[in-house]
């Protein structure tokens, strides 16, 4: 018996939603590498989302979303670009992030969460 459940784009928007509340969380708690890669990974469920509604798929890694956000929503790719950097710093690095970059992902992360599940 599977405890999986069936990827839907419905389950991913829920996802979406959940990892900004973790986000906004972290943040609260000072946790900044935390935030800004839960910020990031919001928005990276909502483009799933919004991919499985539209193409029955999902894409396959950072390239492929990056050329959706650039398809779907031309003037957003370079900021999810740069979330994309600070989200590979706060976890692949030894860099500590800001409070202010963090700040920074989550209201770029609230804003891109809103738009792209808009498009449900």
């Amino acid at each position: 018996m599977s405890l999986r459940r069936a990827r839907s784009p419905r389950s991913f928007a829920e996802k979406s939603r959940l990892l900004l509340r973790q986000a906004e969380l972290d943040l609260s708690h000072e946790c900044f590498e935390k935030s800004a890669s839960a910020s990031y990974f919001a928005v990276e469920n909502a483009l799933n989302a919004l991919s499985l509604a539209r193409q029955g798929s999902l894409p396959k890694g950072y390239r492929s979303r990056l050329a959706l956000m650039g398809r779907w929503f031309p003037d957003e790719a370079p900021e999810f670009d740069r979330m994309h950097r600070l989200r590979v710093k706060a976890d692949h690095w030894d860099d500590l992030i800001p409070e202010e970059d963090a700040r920074k992902q989550l209201e770029s992360a609230r804003r891109l969460v809103k738009r792209i599940l808009s498009q449900l």
